[in-house]
């Protein structure tokens, strides 16, 4: 198994996360949170999804068979689960930052978008000959 180093890992998840909260900022209610602070918001809800979503995925790939038969659907079900616990998180901050968690849509709804994420990750580079996006060839234990 291919390990990356952690700043090559927040520098991809910090990049992926910006694009992502530009995403949220649009789409989620901003309350009385405009401009700069706004994003903010935003991005600390994307960064949960991307940066421990990574952690996510990896401690799945961990699991023996998870890319062929019913290994696929643990993983879809480990992302789901997943999901809704980075969305969690990042509800936890948003009430830290002094925002309402009224603001954002129930807690299913960060399971079923993070299974959209990482499908979305994965047709894509799958369409670029990658094996996956969490680490540079060999995440999955294929060379």
């Amino acid at each position: 198994m291919s390990r990356e180093r952690f700043l090559t890992t927040l520098a991809r998840n910090t990049a992926l996360a910006a694009v992502l909260g530009a995403a949220f900022y649009l789409i989620l209610p901003r309350g009385e949170a405009r401009g700069w602070w706004g994003y903010l918001d935003a991005f600390t809800l994307a960064f949960c999804f991307t940066f421990l979503g990574h952690y996510v995925e990896v401690v799945l790939l961990m699991v023996p068979a998870i890319e062929v038969g019913a290994g696929r659907l643990v993983r879809l079900a480990g992302w789901f689960a997943g999901g809704m616990w980075v969305y969690e998180i990042g509800r936890r901050l948003w009430l830290l930052y002094g925002r309402s968690t009224l603001d954002l849509p129930p807690l299913v709804w960060g399971g079923v978008g993070f299974v959209v994420l990482e499908l979305a990750l994965h047709a894509r580079l799958r369409a670029a000959g990658k094996p996956n996006f969490y680490g540079g060839g060999a995440v999955s234990g294929k060379p």
